[in-house]
């Protein structure tokens, strides 16, 4: 189970709806940040938007329980 807060979208515009959602869970904003630039991710992001029509990128800060 998971509850964050959210803030501004990395990738996407305010006020849409969602269909699907997939969660990732980094240790950081730093760690994600550099896995975002690893020449292995860079790689096969040609797969990855080949495969999505659009996408969207929201950083989650976990809310303690």
């Amino acid at each position: 189970m998971f509850m964050g807060e959210g803030g501004p979208f990395l990738i996407g515009p305010q006020g849409e709806r969602w269909d699907r959602a997939m969660l990732i869970r980094q240790k950081s904003r730093g760690a994600f940040l550099a896995f975002a630039v690893a020449e292995a991710y860079l790689a096969g992001i040609g797969h990855r938007t080949a495969a999505l029509a659009d996408s969207r990128l929201l950083p989650l800060v976990e809310l303690p329980r």
